[in-house]
């Protein structure tokens, strides 16, 4: 994991003006009594407590960014299915900034996996409630975590069964596996794929002219999106490279903006410390004022498919 003391310890404005869709959060209410997290209890003593989105929000409040929505991503809770309605129960209260989620899927398992996984999620009418947006796992906390497991026979007929049912699928995984990743998603032209972490949950094979060409052949692809964050996993001693890479090869259309929170907070690291950072590899690459509005709120609107 990345060590905080390599970003910015009091971040700068970003300059991104007008509302911020944070695509890539996590909550958990694990000590309190509330859904089992398997993970939480395993990291060191920074993550172990609550994490609410009242917490959140005053994380929000510290930084100069107006975060008025945000995406849920799985993290652990179990049983899966259970971690996924109670996140579907926060998109329904007009109150909360939660609006859409990603829910953890065992697509490495196969198809029959994943239909009996969105099975479970379906109403009485058999309809899937529309905050439902992709699913994920995390591939360094499988049993397969090999830089191909993306192109095993059981992993493409899971994302076989994933691309009808309306949903988009996020890659989780270690650098060592972003070369193997174009091939993967070229299989699936009408799947959308998006890549958390810029494909950096770690170091592991992550050294820039290795991960640099994986990443521009992924752009060539019109349906493969990247959040940018996470930063305080990376381990890098640059992270402004990794940005000007990505952002070169996937320009202000294709690139999200996600905190990772409360990963980051839990490393040390302030909410607007990633905003700051990518906000400053978007204006050394030209954006415009709309380029930003893009990165920071409209390419996860798009995404999600938020309607707003």
């Amino acid at each position: 994991l990345r060590s905080p003391e390599m970003l910015p310890a009091n971040p700068p404005s970003t300059g991104t003006s007008g509302d911020v869709i944070d695509s890539h959060i996590h909550l958990s209410h694990h000590y309190s009594g509330g859904l089992a997290n398997v993970w939480l209890p395993t990291m060191p003593d920074s993550f172990r407590r609550d994490w609410t989105e009242e917490d959140f929000r005053s994380a929000v409040a510290r930084s100069s960014l107006n975060v008025t929505a945000a995406i849920f991503v799985e993290c652990f809770h179990r049983p899966e299915e259970e971690e996924a309605r109670w996140a579907l129960r926060m998109v329904d209260d007009p109150n909360s900034v939660v609006v859409g989620v990603v829910a953890c899927v065992p697509v490495q398992q196969g198809a029959g996996a994943v239909k009996t996984a969105i099975d479970r999620l379906r109403d009485a009418s058999g309809a899937l409630h529309p905050g439902l947006k992709g699913v994920r796992m995390v591939f360094p906390a499988t049993d397969n975590n090999r830089p191909d497991a993306c192109l095993e026979e059981a992993f493409l007929e899971g994302l076989g069964a994933l691309q009808h049912l309306g949903l988009h699928w996020e890659f989780t995984c270690n650098p060592s596996m972003a070369p193997n990743l174009s091939r993967c998603c070229a299989k699936f032209p009408g799947l959308t794929f998006v890549v958390d972490h810029l494909a950096h949950n770690g170091n592991e094979g992550g050294d820039l002219e290795a991960w640099g060409p994986a990443m521009e052949d992924l752009a060539r692809l019109p349906n493969v999106y990247v959040k940018a964050g996470a930063v305080e996993e990376w381990d890098v001693a640059d992270p402004g490279a990794y940005l000007d890479r990505a952002i070169a090869a996937f320009g202000f259309d294709r690139v999200l903006y996600e905190s990772n929170w409360f990963v980051s907070e839990a490393m040390g690291c302030d909410y607007g410390s990633t905003a700051a950072l990518l906000s400053e590899a978007c204006r050394r690459a030209g954006a415009s004022e709309d380029d930003l509005r893009k990165v920071f709120r409209g390419n996860a609107a798009k995404v999600y498919r938020l309607g707003v």
